[in-house]
């Protein structure tokens, strides 16, 4: 082999070691910071079931894992015209990628029982605190006497550790 195809073989040897070195060492992806959080509402909370209702205070508590994974553990809803009362908690959901997700979502108003799970987007990054929108989420009568078989919410939320 001549001198040059040496070198050139060495230098792409070097080269790989470097790029596995770096690859081996490098920070691991972001990850939430685990722990309790608490979540205000921003705004106010819309609920549309055939005409829009308005809800001005929410605060949504639980914990919040390394990847993302949430527990609804405490919800309160007020400043409506008639009662929302959380129901059949603890939620679950997930933040991840710019998204997040409640799953068993479930309130009462007005003897009816509505639920399910509702999406929205979050920004901030993977940290706390982060913004979370739901928008125009349609959340489907579940129990009870419905005059309205579905309803949807859009609401704005701040996530902090708390």
């Amino acid at each position: 082999m001549s001198r040059t195809k040496k070198l050139a073989a060495i230098a792409s040897t070097s080269a790989a070691a470097t790029a596995i070195a770096v690859a081996a060492t490098a920070s691991p992806a972001l990850a939430w910071t685990a722990g309790p959080y608490t979540a205000n509402l921003s705004g106010n909370m819309t609920i549309n079931a055939g005409t829009n209702v308005t809800c001005t205070g929410s605060t949504l508590k639980g914990n919040i894992a390394a990847d993302g994974t949430l527990t609804v553990t405490s919800a309160s809803i007020s400043g409506c015209p008639a009662s929302v009362t959380p129901q059949n908690l603890p939620w679950g959901g997930k933040m991840t990628g710019g998204s997040t997700t409640i799953t068993g979502f479930s309130v009462q108003a007005l003897g009816c029982n509505y639920g399910g799970s509702i999406s929205g987007t979050y920004s901030g990054g993977d940290t706390l605190p982060a913004t979370v929108t739901f928008t125009n989420q349609t959340v489907k009568a579940t129990g009870g006497f419905c005059l309205v078989q579905s309803v949807t919410l859009s609401a704005t939320y701040v996530f902090s550790a708390a």
